[in-house]
């Protein structure tokens, strides 16, 4: 239970790592950084209870939503990091 949280908070830092590199160097300041961050996080907060439901519904198996978000946050920031360091290229 406690490793999940703690990858928890690292798909969170590398979401934010993700909308650092998104946004610079030109669009980077405070607001947006603050904005983006918290809209990508919400917005993966919500896949993850999208799917969380489902696993837990349709498919009938036990899993937290910590670990759901663990691994869909931790994901959807590398996808990011990954694109954006290929678009540097």
């Amino acid at each position: 239970m406690r490793l999940d949280r703690i990858n928890a908070v690292g798909g969170t830092f590398v979401l934010i790592c993700g909308v650092l590199l998104y946004l610079s160097p030109d669009n980077l300041t405070a607001n947006s950084i603050i904005i983006q961050s918290g809209g990508i996080i919400g917005a993966s907060y919500l896949v993850s209870v999208l799917i969380h439901l489902f696993i837990t519904k349709q498919m009938g198996k036990d899993v937290e939503l910590v670990t759901v978000y663990a691994w869909y946050s931790s994901l959807l920031g590398l996808s990011i990091v990954i694109s954006e360091i290929a678009s540097l290229i």
